[in-house]
Parts: C-alpha cells; structure tokens; sequence
C-alpha cells in the first residue's frame, strides 16, 4: 500500500485494534470481561504480545528493546500506527518513542503529569520515563521507536548541530536524570503531515532501502521542527542554573571531543578540576575519561559505517595517538573490533 492509498485508509480498524476495542467495551461489564476472558486464545495474546491487564503475564515491566526491534540487525527504527483502544497502561522503555498525532486529540501521562495531545504535536519521550497514553476514539497518532543505543549512528550530523533537540537527546543518552519529554505543536503543517503517512508506508511496505528512507526523512523532520516550531516547545523546566550547566558540559564534550582535556572543560565553565569531574559523575555515573571516550567511539561508529577512511585515520579523526589504543578502546567499549563493526554495518545496509 503506497502513501496515498495508506492516508485513505488509516482510519481502518486493524485486527488488533478491533479486539482491543472488543477488550474495551468487555470492561465495562464483569460478567462480559468474564466471558471475553474466559475465550482468549492465549497461543496468540502471546504470539502478538497482546496486553490484558487482568493477566499479569503480558505486562512487562519494561518494554526492551527486544519487544519492537529485530536486534540481529542494526536498523534501529520502527514506525507504526499506534493500536487504538489498548490499555493505558503506564510504562517505561528502552529506546526513545516518539508519538505524533496525525489527526484528532488525546493524553499522555508522563512521570505523573497530564499532557493534552492535539493535531500536529510531536513529542518524544526518552528510555525510562514512566508514561501512559490514552486513545479510545477515531484519533490517529504514528509511534516511531528509536534505539537509543544506535542514535549516534543514525543521526550522527544532528546532534552535532548545537540546538534544543539534540541537546535533549544528547543529554538522555548519557546523563542519568535529563528532561522527561519534549514536545512541539506543529498544528496542521501539510508537510510533517505527509512525511509521517509515507514514513509509515516504508515501514509498512518495507522495500529496498526503506531504512534510510526513514532516517532520512526523520531528520530532515527534525530539522524542519527546529527551524519552524522553537517558540511553540514544551518541556519540564531545569530546576535550577546549576541544572543546565550541568548539562551543558555534555553537549561541550560532545562538540569538543577530539583535543579537549578536563581542564580544558573545567576553565571553559568556570570551575576547578575536581568539582568539573564530581559534577560528570554526579549527572552521567561515569567519570571523565569514560564518557569522553564513549563520545570518540560513538562518532567513530558513524565513520566506520558511512565512510571509507581507514582504521587509522579515523583514530586520529577522533584523538586517538596510535590505532593500535583505538582498537583496544572500541573492543571494550562494544565488544568487536572497528573492522568487524564495519563489515556488520555493510552486511546489514546491503541486506
């Protein structure tokens, strides 16, 4: 099904929205959520991972990445329609879920606030925050999944790019406590409108080099939301000046990996040496020398998949003084050598 035919037929109930409704409509009655209860099929509520409240079984604690993602590869998106009428379940995951809303209005709650969803917003919520999300009527919203593990190599030029977006993804991806959600309202913009439907219709029809197609088009989504919807996000406040600082440490490293030292660091925003490193502690629970290197290995992980340099030119790319360190520091850090990392990402691109 192309985009075109996708966006006429979105509205249509799927199988599994149609028994989450049947679910839904059963609850309000004990003797017909009895009955409902009593015909379930259980083979296929798991097969599906169907949710039921009532069966403990089928409620994870935690939505891993194992639960959306074909882990034996490296694509690290998934967009689907979110199922109508599924229980609001409060929960958590692993990977950052983004949620749009194609068209009508709903809720979120997120850490125990009330956030009111309409046509057109966008918000992303990071690994571990607890949320729930309610839609019992013809509201549309598009879910897109991404693994936080792999985000440096999907949008390795984006979070380079100084702004608020790639600070909050920067900032959830190595501090232990960041924002709980970000969210734009972007209204009826015609053209996030459409990129999402034909997004979804890649991810539906999965033909050859639907994975970047997606990337791709996300990001240019990105940018578009940066340049067009700053003024209209909403996002918990810092607690305090020390908060963004601390903060803004990260997005320092992340910009000035390649030569900076922690003294470097520590002049740049006005501290000692000692409470620079504290305070790194504090906010990632690693100290200097580990987040900068897991910053080097990250950006290098870009280059080893989309580049042709050499092993040892991206070790000085990235600061490091003989390839040789690089190659021990890259097989701690992820379990494989730079080589094997690169034939894996061309194996799984070429698939």
């Amino acid at each position: 099904m192309d985009a075109k035919a996708l966006r006429q037929h979105i509205y249509d109930m799927t199988e599994t929205e149609k028994f989450y409704k049947e679910y839904y409509l059963a609850r309000s009655n004990q003797k017909e959520l009895n009955k409902f209860l009593a015909n379930l099929n259980m083979d296929e509520v798991f097969k599906k991972h169907l949710l039921i409240l009532e069966i403990e079984e089928t409620i994870p604690e935690v939505f891993e990445d194992s639960f959306f993602f074909d882990l034996s590869n490296n694509d690290s998106i998934v967009v689907q329609k979110h199922e109508r009428y599924s229980p609001a379940i409060e929960h958590s995951h692993t990977f950052f879920e983004i949620t749009y809303i194609f068209d009508g209005q709903c809720t979120q709650e997120i850490s125990g606030s009330t956030i009111n969803m309409r046509t057109g917003d966008f918000c992303i919520i990071p690994p571990g925050i607890k949320h729930s999300i309610s839609i019992f009527d013809d509201t549309i919203a598009i879910n897109i999944m991404l693994r936080k593990d792999t985000l440096h190599s999907m949008f390795y030029g984006f979070l380079n790019t100084p702004n608020i977006l790639s600070s909050f993804f920067l900032n959830n991806i190595y501090a232990k406590k960041a924002n709980d959600y970000i969210m734009f309202r972007t209204g009826s913009d015609e053209s996030l409108n459409t990129s999402f439907i034909w997004m979804l219709a890649e991810s539906t029809n999965k033909q050859e080099y639907y994975y970047q197609a997606i990337t791709n088009t996300l990001l240019l989504d990105f940018y578009m939301i940066i340049r067009n919807y700053s003024e209209s996000v909403q996002m918990p406040l810092f607690d305090s000046r020390v908060d963004v600082q601390r903060y803004a440490l990260i997005q320092y490293i992340q910009e000035n990996y390649k030569e900076i030292t922690l003294s470097d660091l520590a002049k740049k925003f006005h501290y000692s040496n000692e409470y620079t490193s504290r305070l790194i502690k504090e906010l990632t629970g690693m100290n200097y020398t580990e987040i900068l290197r897991t910053v080097r290995i990250e950006h290098s992980q870009d280059l080893l998949a989309n580049s042709t340099m050499s092993v040892a030119t991206i070790a000085e790319a990235i600061g490091y003084d003989t390839s040789e360190h690089y190659i021990r520091q890259f097989k701690k850090h992820t379990g494989m050598t730079p080589s094997a990392f690169r034939k894996q990402s061309a194996s799984n691109r070429n698939r």
